[in-house]
């Protein structure tokens, strides 16, 4: 099974609890490219994940790369799990990020998973679907699912059936605070000398810049931020080989806090600036 890396890790340990084994292919300014994908195929391949807005790098992949990506499952003959799970905090002109269940000949062999956690900001109703191309293979998933959950409470699925049916403006309004976020952390880390954000999100709450100058790809850099500037960020390397030297900064807390942590941020490098991690402690 393909998986990109950096990403969220439970899609990795994921496949190893159901007896597949990850490849875990290197995405390429945050997205999992075509010929990257091509490469990594063999004989054993079944299945290719994508996740678009991605976590933790919040980049999203454009319908010309899906299209391109397209072209590569048919001829691999593949299957497809789509998570979807930020599709609607999404910062393009359309209110939903692109899919690839949308490119023709995808719908008949993908799957897209996705949840009310982040739309109607729900994460502790444990709440989310799946669709797949046929009901044979949706019986399937079901089965799977069986063993982790025989299914959700009551009390949640009314919250799922009030979130979709209610007003949508809430969510057109969380998504307008969450890209005002974003450009206040993105122009924040822009002005701080050695961060390097390769990546700029599109979708999602995350940012995750480089900060492979500063030391510490140990995951020592995010720990002596958290114990000396009481800043919490999450070490690149939980996400992948690829996120190290990196780190993930969520933007889900108030402006105001974005604003305040990315100058805090600012003042903590400069002051590890021409320094070695261990001195600076």
């Amino acid at each position: 099974v393909i998986v990109p890396s950096p990403n969220w890790p439970n899609m990795k340990w994921a496949v190893v609890l159901a007896g597949g084994v990850p490849v875990e292919v290197a995405l390429s300014d945050g997205i999992l490219t075509p010929e990257a994908i091509s490469s990594a195929v063999t004989e054993k391949t079944k299945l290719l994940v994508i996740a678009s807005p991605a976590n933790p790098l919040g980049s999203v992949t454009s319908v010309d790369e899906l299209q391109r990506i397209a072209q590569v499952v048919l001829q691999k003959d593949l299957l497809v799990i789509s998570d979807e799970t930020y599709t609607r905090l999404y910062y393009g002109e359309e209110p939903v990020a692109p899919s690839i269940l949308s490119i023709k000949g995808m719908e008949q062999r993908s799957f897209a998973v996705n949840t009310f956690s982040k739309t109607y900001a729900m994460d502790g109703w444990r709440l989310g679907w799946a669709l797949g191309p046929d009901p044979s293979s949706a019986s399937a998933v079901a089965k799977t699912r069986y063993y982790f959950s025989a299914c959700s409470p009551t009390f949640t699925q009314y919250a799922g059936i009030a979130a979709q049916t209610a007003s949508q403006d809430c969510v057109a309004e969380m998504r307008a605070e969450y890209d005002a976020r974003r450009t206040i952390l993105v122009e924040g880390l822009k002005k701080i000398p050695g961060v390097k954000l390769p990546t700029h999100p599109q979708g999602a709450y995350f940012v995750f810049p480089d900060l492979s100058a500063f030391g510490g790809s140990d995951g020592s850099l995010a720990k002596y931020l958290l114990d000396e500037h009481h800043i919490a960020l999450v070490d690149g390397g939980v996400f992948g080989q690829e996120g190290e030297g990196h780190v993930r900064i969520a933007y889900s807390c108030s402006t105001e806090e974005c604003r305040r942590g990315v100058e805090r941020l600012h003042k903590a490098l400069e002051g590890l600036q021409g320094k070695p991690l261990e001195v600076a402690k």
